[in-house]
């Protein structure tokens, strides 16, 4: 059950011209805390990519922002409709605040609001 929410290697976006591709060709979606850029990649599974700037937060914050995203997108990867999408979420000034719940019901409505569903 451990490694069923795993957050693997594969679904994490690792270079800057992935993070550039996402931003130049994806769709761009803007929430109070977040903005949130996607595009489909070609894969089965969905990918994961934060920018936490450093001029906001400590740190500590700056940490704690990256875990509960990276929690979000553990716990909820199952619930964001295919075909799988590159996924760069960008924190902005306020994020710090939220809890992870928060930032779950914040983020994941993006989601299924492009599938056609709303929460």
């Amino acid at each position: 059950m451990r490694g069923l929410h795993r957050f693997r290697p594969h679904e994490k976006l690792r270079s800057s011209p992935e993070y550039q591709r996402v931003k130049a060709t994806g769709r761009r979606v803007g929430t109070r805390h977040f903005t949130i850029n996607f595009v489909i990649n070609g894969h089965d599974h969905h990918r994961l990519g934060l920018v936490v700037q450093k001029r906001f937060w400590s740190a500590v914050g700056r940490n704690r922002i990256k875990r509960c995203l990276r929690e979000w997108f553990r716990m909820n990867r199952d619930s964001i409709p295919l075909p799988g999408k590159d996924i760069v979420i960008v924190a902005r000034p306020g994020s710090e605040r939220l809890s992870p719940q928060e930032m779950t019901k914040e983020i994941l409505v993006v989601f299924l609001e492009q599938d056609g569903r709303s929460s």
